[in-house]
Parts: C-alpha cells; sequence; structure tokens
C-alpha cells in the first residue's frame, strides 16, 4: 500500500512499511514511517524539540461515514507482534474526552503506544488531524450490502468504495483463518464426508450466506442427543468453516438481550449454541421465536429517540441433550408449532452404534475419530468461509434463479403429498442446506461428490418429520390429542345421561351426553367447560375449525358451532355436541 503526504486510498493491500507521510500541526509536524508515529515540534525559540515517539506504525486509511453522512470515524491500520494486520472503523466521538477509550482498544489489539501522557494526547491529535482524502462507507451490519458482503476483515466483492465493518456490540466477531482451503478441505471436509449429520452441519454454515440470494428465512437445526455422542463434534465441524471453533461457538446461556447482538454479529451467517440445556426455562421459547424472526425489540437511545431494532437473517445451529420442549416444561410452558418449526429437531445418533458418526475413516473408535476432528479444526479454520463468499460474490447475479429451482426439487423429492404447510416451511430450511452444501462441493471447497449433501440432508428432513410426528399440521395434531386426553379421562365420569329424568350426582359436572340410533354417544359439553378445558391454552376459534373439519363438532344447522339444546336444571342452553370414539 503507497503512504504518501495526502492520504493512503487503498485498504484492501499491505501495509509498505517503507514510506513516509508528514504532515504539518501545531508548528511542527507528524511523520509516521516504519519506525512508528512522531511529533517533530519546536520550543517558543522556533529551535527543534528532540523527536517524541507517539506510538508503533498507525495509518490513518480513510474518514469514515455511514449511508446518511453521519457517524463519522477514522479506518485505522497497524500490524501486532506477530505480523498481523489489524484494521478498526473508529468512531470519531470517541476522541472527544481523553482519548483513553480510544487508546484502549488499540492496545488491546496490539499496537504499542507510548507510556507518556504528552505523546498519549498527541496520538488523538494526530488521528483527528491526518491529512487524508479517501473515504470508506461504514455499515455497522455484516453480511450483504448490495452485491458485497462485509466481513470483519474487509468487504468481498466489487464496490465504488472502501466498505468496512464498525462494531457496535459489545461482543468482538469470532471470524479468523488459519491454513489453507486446501488444507481444510483435505482434512476436515475429508473426515466428514460418510457421516450425513456431519456434511448437514458444515453445509447450515455456508446456507447463511446463501440464504439472503435465495430469499428464504431465518432458521435453525438442533441435534439432539445423548452426553458424548458427538453432537459438539458437529459443531465443532461447522464453526470451522467461519473461524476458530473454540472462539466461534457459544453458548445458549445469554438473556435476549445478548441473544440479539450475537444474532446481529452473525447475519447472514452461521450461529452455533451449544448446551440447550443451560438456557433459561422461562425464556428458551421466546429466544428460538427471536433469532428465527430476525429481529430485536426497538429500544430508546439516551436522549430517548426511538433506535431502530436490530435486524438480521441466519441459520442457527444448536445441541443438546433434550429438545426445546423439554427445556420449556421446566418452567411449566408447552412449546408451540411454532417454536418447534423455528428450531428442527434431528435425532443426533445416526443409528451405527456410534454416535452421530457413520463412518470413522479407518480410525479405531469413535472417541478417537473425534480428537482427530478436533485437532484439524483446531489447526484450519475460516478459509473455507472466505472462499465461499468469494465464490458467492462473484456468481451472485446468475445464483438466484438456479438456487431456487434447486430448493423446489428438493422439496418435491421430500415433501409427502397432502403435508401440512409447515412440514414444507421446514423442508426449504432443509433444502437450503441441502443446496448451500452441494454448490460449496461444485466450487471445490469439501471434496465430497456430487450428491453426497443432497443425500445427508434427505436423511436428516427424514428424522425430523419422525420426531415432528408426520405430515400433517402439528398444532391440529395437539389440539386433537388435547381432545382424546379430555375424553379418555373424563368421559365416563363427568357426563350425565340426559335420559335421567332424577339429578345425578356427578361431581366437576362437564355436560351430559346422549346415545344416537346407530349406537354412536355423543357429548353436550357445557360452554365454560369447553372454553376452559376442550381449548385450554388454545386459540378457541382454531379448536372449533379443528374440531368441524375432523367430524368431531357437530355445527347447527345454521353453521354455527354450537347448539342450542334444552338440558335437565339448565334450561335451553348454548352447548356444543362433539362426537367421540374410543380407538
Amino acid at each position: 500500500m503507497q503512504i504518501d503526504d495526502e492520504c493512503v486510498a487503498d485498504v484492501s493491500e499491505p501495509v509498505q512499511q517503507e514510506a513516509v507521510n508528514r504532515f504539518k500541526y501545531g508548528g511542527g509536524q507528524f511523520e509516521v514511517s516504519s519506525k512508528g508515529v512522531f511529533f517533530f515540534g519546536t520550543d517558543k525559540d522556533g529551535n527543534e524539540q528532540k523527536p517524541r515517539w507517539i506510538c508503533a506504525p498507525l495509518y490513518v486509511i480513510a474518514k469514515t461515514r455511514d449511508e446518511r453522512s453521519s457517524e463519522w470515524g477514522r479506518l485505522l491500520e497497524w500490524k501486532d507482534d506477530d505480523d498481523q494486520i489489524h484494521q478498526w472503523a473508529m468512531p470519531l466521538d470517541n476522541l472527544e474526552g481523553d482519548g483513553a477509550e480510544v487508546r484502549r482498544e488499540l492496545a488491546n489489539r496490539g499496537l504499542h503506544i507510548s507510556p507518556n501522557q504528552t505523546e498519549r494526547a498527541l496520538l488523538s491529535a494526530y488521528i483527528k488531524v491526518a491529512n487524508i482524502k479517501a473515504r470508506a462507507l461504514c455499515v455497522q451490519r455484516l453480511g450483504w450490502h448490495g452485491n458485497v458482503f462485509v466481513t470483519p476483515a474487509g468487504a468481498i466483492g466489487k464496490s465504488d468504495e472502501i466498505m468496512v465493518f464498525q462494531n457496535t456490540q459489545s461482543v468482538e466477531p469470532a471470524f479468523s483463518t488459519s491454513g489453507t482451503i486446501t488444507e481444510w478441505r483435505n482434512s476436515v471436509g475429508a473426515l466428514a464426508q460418510g457421516n450425513s449429520r456431519l456434511m448437514f452441519a458444515i453445509s447450515s454454515a455456508f446456507a447463511g450466506a446463501l440464504a439472503e440470494i435465495a430469499n428464504e428465512d431465518s432458521g435453525g437445526f438442533h441435534l439432539r442427543g445423548m452426553s458424548s455422542s458427538g453432537k459438539s463434534t458437529a459443531l465443532t465441524m461447522a464453526a470451522s468453516v467461519w473461524g476458530k471453533p473454540v472462539k466461534y461457538i457459544c453458548l445458549w446461556r445469554s438473556t435476549l438481550n445478548g441473544m440479539e447482538g450475537l444474532a446481529a454479529l452473525h447475519n447472514d451467517g452461521l450461529l452455533i449454541l451449544d448446551e440447550i440445556g443451560q438456557v433459561d426455562p422461562t425464556v428458551a421459547g421466546d429466544t428460538a421465536y427471536l433469532l428465527a424472526n430476525g429481529q430485536g425489540k426497538t429500544r430508546a437511545s439516551r436522549n430517548g429517540v426511538a433506535k431502530p431494532a436490530q435486524k438480521w437473517r441466519l441459520i442457527f445451529l444448536s445441541s443438546g441433550e433434550e429438545p426445546l420442549s423439554a427445556i420449556m416444561a421446566r418452567a411449566g410452558k408447552k412449546s408451540t408449532a411454532g417454536q418447534e418449526i423455528r428450531l428442527a429437531d434431528i435425532e443426533a445418533d445416526a443409528g451405527r452404534e456410534m454416535g452421530i458418526f457413520e463412518t470413522l475413516h479407518g480410525r479405531s473408535s469413535p472417541a478417537e475419530f473425534a480428537k482427530e476432528i478436533k485437532d484439524r479444526t483446531s489447526q484450519y479454520f475460516g478459509v473455507a468461509g472466505q472462499a465461499w463468499l468469494e465464490q458467492l460474490t462473484a456468481n451472485r447475479d446468475q445464483l438466484h434463479r438456479d438456487v431456487n429451482d434447486r430448493i423446489n426439487l428438493f422439496i418435491r423429492q421430500v415433501v409427502p403429498n397432502g403435508s401440512a404447510g409447515q412440514v414444507e416451511r421446514v423442508a426449504r430450511r432443509f433444502a437450503l442446506v441441502a443446496v448451500a452444501g452441494e454448490l460449496a462441493t461444485e466450487y471445490g471447497l469439501t471434496g465430497w461428490s456430487i450428491g453426497d449433501v443432497t443425500a445427508a440432508a434427505k436423511i436428516c428432513f427424514t428424522s425430523w418429520l419422525e420426531n415432528f410426528g408426520g405430515n400433517g399440521n402439528r398444532e391440529e395434531r395437539a389440539i386433537l390429542a388435547q381432545v382424546r386426553s379430555f375424553f379418555e379421562t373424563h368421559g365416563a365420569s363427568r357426563f350425565e345421561d340426559i335420559r335421567v329424568t332424577d339429578e345425578q350426582r356427578v361431581p366437576h359436572r362437564a355436560g351430559f351426553f346422549r346415545t344416537t340410533s346407530d349406537n354412536i354417544r355423543e357429548f353436550i359439553v357445557l360452554p365454560e367447560v369447553f372454553r376452559n378445558e376442550i381449548c385450554r391454552d388454545k386459540d378457541e376459534k382454531l379448536v372449533k375449525k379443528v374440531l368441524i373439519k375432523a367430524g368431531i363438532l357437530i355445527p347447527a344447522d345454521s353453521g354455527q358451532p354450537s347448539q342450542n339444546i334444552r338440558l335437565p336444571t339448565f334450561g335451553s342452553v348454548k352447548a356444543y355436541v362433539l362426537k367421540y370414539q374410543s380407538a
């Protein structure tokens, strides 16, 4: 990167440490070279003073601002002791105090700064007055911005100007790289081949960036199984696509506010949450909704003005010994179909008596195989995600139609005829993962054979569908099950025979029964019992609709769900007539 007297205009090239940049300030001048940032000043008589060393080489690359020409800042670049290049889009208002916040952030990322107070104050002045003309567009959200994908390390794709990420979260993104794509493919990718859950997990990592192109919603997958079944190994392989697994993988143990921040930092990517058993059971269902719905709460700023809600689109991958419904049950809550389809439950055990594994590629045991995966993912990581984004940005224009055609083909292959919309909705998410994995394979990133990921995704989808309970509507099945449970429990004890003239002693009476000419028992349920027990915890209108559709609730001739019936001791009452026969 060429550094001259005026500006540094190109952030994409490495720093050239031989260059020298000079500019005047307060009767002296700053000088930036491979030796660091210095200030050459003069005394009151105009005599040159000894140069003041301010910090190690620190370059002001560009002036940053957002799309509204607000939130101005400076794009800074430097190297640490490991010769790693760092960039930071620093908000300019951070310098309006004593500059300690800026110095702390720079030092935390490896920049050496003078311990002397005078020189430390000059650091703030240097950043403020550096003579630069280059501009950079500063964004506060990772992921897609038009045809450009912004990562913490920079933007991928062609843009009219530099685009940089300015993090407003308290957590730093965990994206990082080590090794080459060939090394990752020949180690991590090779070990996953032939293992449906491992290939599916890795493909989920690719799917997040493809969701925006395919216009698919956020959603999650939950690998459920006993301890030491290999669930965490699958998460580790998925994490290695984007960064060092030990830093990339997060835990379910977080507040809703904290989860919003994590979701925003993984926009257009993969969020990995291990150990669902650690989540607060009272917010487990709300957390699943939050992540899948893609938007946080609107909050007020310090001056009382409403701040825009954080938004994201992502795939999230979870693991734990229990499903979401079991976690919520601890707090006395029932999971809804909406929550369960947002976090699709996949049995981690592949059925080969090796936990999540189906082939060990010559290793002597699942434990040895898992250790091999752990070793390889700690050596090679992040490069597959970088290569994937380069391919997506290069081929974005032609991908949209192709991706949707492939998704629809997968759905036709796996969704049974007559399935409810809930099933197809989840199938689309599995399809997105399958297509992402196949594209990554076609781009030469995984080393797998064409069709391998599709087969793996079909296996995982079948596992989810069996656990979900079939291809019908989950809410309708839950309603019918609740009604069945009510009559199996109370059908013989809480209903009076309508033909008996003397009042019967029936405790907690729910209504009356009568027998039709074809020997079918009809239950006449009193209004409050129907509302509070038959419809318990469910939408009353939906319950009526489902029961009429199933032929259980007999509506009036007018079509109304209730009928006017004369009952002993009650007189004329609007009640509900249900036909129920035990299986």
